[in-house]
């Protein structure tokens, strides 16, 4: 209690840098009143503020006083800690629950030194705290291996927890290999041909293969011209304008789906429709009412072209080979856009070579009699491990969290179509 130094003889260090020697007479909240006073003072007793007073010291105590304190530092919160005393603690600076309401902030003389408690030893008890043993019982509930290599630091891609067995791998050689290293078995446009018809036969929708391809390459197509840096709210320049090649082919028809999602992003869209596929004169009746430019020829396109989306490479398309692909091709060629083409299938000879597109997209499979491809990409439209199964060709999904990937050529297949 405050009271147990009524009678002490203090020696007081004020902010101005004076030194008050007397005997204390009364402790409050936020004073203590001092008598006796040493020197030429003309008062007999002097009020100190809590906030005038820098340092004090205990001369001498009263008989009733435990002799072990020694010294004690009062100190204001804004203050840093006197060489002389030692920081108050948290306890010396905040009164008790009992007389917390009846004090202000800011005292100073609230709280007993042997009030004060021991500080929590965090480091004694942490070694108490068996880290291994708990984390093998939570290995033990969940079923999970044991760590064989406690000793080794966890790299940022390891598990904390290791899965039961690892997945294993595919054991069939590919024509083709994905960034996981999963191979894929490059096709013939016949077994390609088989292969969707089996799945078509097993249920799957050929409108819903369409669908798919066309929104996926309008997704390849946003990422190529820039992302959200390009396509949002936040890009004050002129939309990106894209050209849409469209043919009567199955190539035209993912042409055609693909510019009608890219008009729906504030995207410029020019649609080339060189012919019409059939069972897709709905789309381009949406695409005119989207007040999307349709054209029946290339004369009409801008001359700065952001990026070019070719549907006329199916095997139909070049088969027939109509009077409009020569100027396709010789258009192509001095443009200096990008070129992404969908799905291309090139026969074994053929009048010329179309222009070589920077981007290829292969549906579901990828097909050995592309020609030159740029950076090819796979995507996911839907077919199934038993399509491929049926039709004895070795699969496994390469997606997992991705409907778009990247295929790299092997090396025998590169030597082969070199």
């Amino acid at each position: 209690m405050t009271s147990d130094y009524v009678g002490s003889v203090v020696s007081v260090k004020l902010n101005n840098g004076s030194t008050i020697k007397g005997r204390v007479l009364r402790i409050s909240p936020n004073t203590i009143s001092l008598t006796e006073l040493a020197g030429k003072q003309k008062k007999d007793t002097l009020d100190l503020f809590s906030n005038e007073i820098t340092d004090l010291d205990i001369v001498s105590l009263p008989t009733r006083q435990n002799p072990d304190q020694k010294q004690i530092t009062i100190m204001r919160r804004d203050q840093s800690p006197s060489r002389r005393g030692s920081s108050p603690s948290p306890n010396e600076m905040i009164p008790d629950n009992t007389t917390r309401k009846q004090y202000k902030k800011g005292d100073a003389f609230s709280v007993s030194v042997s009030n004060m408690s021991t500080d929590f030893d965090f480091q004694s008890s942490n070694k108490l705290f068996q880290k291994e043993t708990i984390f093998d019982e939570w290995r033990q509930q969940d079923g999970c291996l044991p760590r064989h290599t406690n000793s080794d630091k966890l790299k940022p891609t390891e598990m904390v927890i290791e899965s039961e067995a690892p997945i294993p791998g595919p054991t069939f050689d590919g024509d083709f290999m994905t960034d996981d290293k999963i191979p894929m078995v490059g096709l013939t446009l016949s077994k390609r041909i088989a292969l969707f018809k089996r799945a078509i036969n097993c249920g799957l929708s050929y409108s819903h293969v369409v669908s798919v391809a066309g929104m996926s390459v309008s997704q390849m197509v946003i990422q190529v011209l820039g992302g959200t840096c390009r396509v949002s709210l936040r890009n004050h320049n002129k939309p990106p304008v894209v050209a849409a090649l469209v043919s009567s082919g199955e190539s035209g028809k993912v042409a055609v789906t693909s510019a009608l999602h890219l008009s729906q992003h504030g995207i410029n869209v020019k649609v080339v429709l060189l012919a019409t596929p059939k069972g897709c004169d709905g789309l381009v009746n949406i695409l005119k009412k989207c007040k999307c430019v349709v054209e029946k020829g290339l004369q009409g396109l801008p001359n700065v072209i952001d990026i070019v989306i070719d549907g006329t490479q199916d095997r139909s398309t070049l088969l027939n080979w109509p009077d409009w692909m020569n100027s396709v091709i010789d258009w192509t060629d001095q443009s200096t856009a990008p070129i992404v083409a969908v799905d291309p299938q090139h026969p074994t000879q053929m009048p010329r070579s179309p222009t070589p597109p920077k981007f290829t997209c292969s549906l579901g499979a990828p097909l050995l009699s592309q020609g030159q491809t740029g950076r090819l990409f796979l995507i996911d439209i839907g077919l199934f491990p038993l399509a491929f199964k049926e039709e004895d060709i070795p699969y496994r999904s390469p997606f997992f969290d991705k409907f778009i990937i990247p295929l790299n050529r092997c090396v025998k297949q590169r030597i082969n179509s070199g």
